[in-house]
């Protein structure tokens, strides 16, 4: 993949010095989405017309990139894998209240839990666990105070701390405040209740503060993707 890719990069830079814009659009639509984003990473050393090439391919796909990793489609037609599965009866239910496309988000599985990414205050992306067990989303000090130095976060959306009981049985007290927006896919929300972890170490997850305002939500396991209206 990566002898392919840096070939691919050198064809478009061959065709930018040629000014052969044509063939370098039509290379361009021929590469993945993956392969496109990592492109725009910090290992390659594109000039700012190749970047902007770049980027309007992407844009025109509906592809969110970071830092050169695929994050996800803005909005994109999802055609599920089978015709009885979870995400075939949620594509004609939303068939019948007229709307046409699904956000899809790809997961990452890491160490058997499925994690997605999710944009915070417009100011960080950051990986949470699905976890239907948890009442609210929990992020870790770390996160709280980039959240709070770049001043999306203050003193103001804290809330009075909460017990929670951990999945140990155990019970423990939180720090809680408000998040002023959480960006899935081309869904924003709102006024996002959250907790703050003891420490970095554990994990950070997406609970039912956010889940359940997703409404209709399926998770496609066979394409690895998470599926909501």
């Amino acid at each position: 993949m990566k002898v392919f890719t840096s070939l691919l990069y050198i064809c478009i830079v061959a065709l930018t010095l040629s000014g052969c814009v044509t063939s370098q659009t039509q290379k361009l639509e021929s590469m993945s989405d993956d392969s496109i984003c990592e492109l725009l990473g910090p290992e390659w050393s594109s000039t700012p017309e190749e970047k902007n090439l770049l980027r309007r391919e992407l844009g025109r796909r509906g592809v969110i990139c970071d830092h050169g990793r695929f994050i996800a489609h803005k909005r994109q037609r999802y055609q599920p894998a089978s015709v009885n599965s979870p995400s075939k009866r949620l594509a004609h239910a939303s068939a019948q209240n007229n709307l046409q496309d699904l956000n899809a988000i790809r997961l990452k599985k890491v160490s058997g839990v499925y994690k997605i990414p999710v944009q915070i205050n417009d100011a960080v992306i950051v990986s949470l666990i699905i976890d239907s067990g948890a009442a609210d989303m929990m992020l870790s000090p770390k996160v709280a105070n980039i959240l709070l130095r770049s001043g999306t976060l203050t003193e103001q959306e804290f809330l009075p701390r909460q017990v929670y009981r951990l999945a140990d049985g155990s019970k423990k007290k939180h720090m809680r405040a408000r998040l002023r927006s959480v960006t899935l896919g081309n869904r924003t929300f709102r006024d996002v209740t959250f907790s703050i972890s003891e420490s970095d170490d554990s994990p950070m997850l997406l609970g039912q503060s956010l889940l359940e305002r997703l409404g209709k939500y399926t998770i496609d396991y066979h394409n690895g993707v998470l599926l909501f209206e």
